[in-house]
């Protein structure tokens, strides 16, 4: 394997191969957001999306400090898993986000943000007028190609709405961490916001062998089991299979392993 001598890690005894395979990349983009968004005990934190990354992120919030956590998503069974962290959590197609987000804290905002949607942000339900037509005219921007096939393979359609949602939510001088994928194709950004909120965004690719030896540790202590979201073990040879029905978000499909011997 090349550059083995500076790329394996060894994984300690008493982690199962779930547990590791979680830490070979979702784990540690979620503890990387988290550093990005700064967080500090007591903090309170938004993480925007529940998906896989979303819900090592509010793991992660809670064993950097943070004293609450509000999950911000629209698929039920992502948001139920978010609460069994103890995280607070927001329907984005039953309430505003924002408001609701407001509201929660008296007014001021959370500390901090981690941004775990990016580009494909789906926009919430009754978006219409000038809003929907500004959300069309970013997707065609982000994505003029597509591969759409019989409602599959659909991207976001709602490009900029995380990151408008986490300037608006986040306290003045609060931190946003995003590790949401935004192409170079993007060029909507809330600066403005941004700017007269003083807030400090900070964004990147994940060094996953940096935090890997820290976070194996961490599992074989005890302290963290990633392998809890790891809901389906699928044969390679249904590989399409399993790439469909999480696309489609199936109810229960948090994250897919496939076993190259089944």
């Amino acid at each position: 394997m090349p550059y083995a001598s500076a790329s394996l890690v060894p994984i300690p005894p008493g982690v199962t191969d779930a547990q590791a395979i979680m830490v070979s990349d979702v784990l540690p983009t979620a503890w990387f957001g988290a550093k990005l968004a700064e967080i500090r005990t007591g903090d309170t934190v938004a993480v925007f999306g529940a998906g896989p990354v979303g819900q090592m992120a509010i793991l992660s919030a809670y064993l950097q400090g943070a004293g609450r956590v509000i999950a911000v998503d629209h698929n039920t069974d992502r948001l139920a898993l978010a609460q069994t962290q103890h995280a607070e959590i927001v329907n984005f197609d039953a309430e505003d986000p924002v408001a609701t987000i407001q509201e929660l804290t008296g007014g001021i905002g959370v500390d901090r943000v981690i941004d775990a949607v990016g580009v494909d942000a789906e926009r919430p339900a009754g978006t219409s007028g000038e809003q929907a037509q500004q959300f069309d005219a970013e997707r065609q921007q982000a994505a003029p190609e597509t591969n759409e096939q019989d409602g599959q393979w659909v991207p976001g359609d709602a490009p900029s709405q995380v990151s408008r949602w986490a300037a608006e939510a986040v306290a003045k001088a609060g931190t946003i961490g995003i590790i949401g994928v935004y192409p170079q194709t993007i060029s909507t950004y809330p600066i403005g916001v941004v700017m007269n909120k003083k807030l400090t965004v900070k964004t990147g690719n994940c060094n996953h062998r940096h935090y890997m030896p820290g976070l194996l540790r961490l599992v074989a202590e005890g302290g963290v089991d990633p392998a809890l979201l790891l809901t389906e073990t699928e044969p390679m040879t249904d590989v399409m299979a399993a790439y469909r029905e999480f696309d489609l978000r199936r109810p229960g499909w948090v994250k897919v392993a496939l076993n190259p011997a089944a």
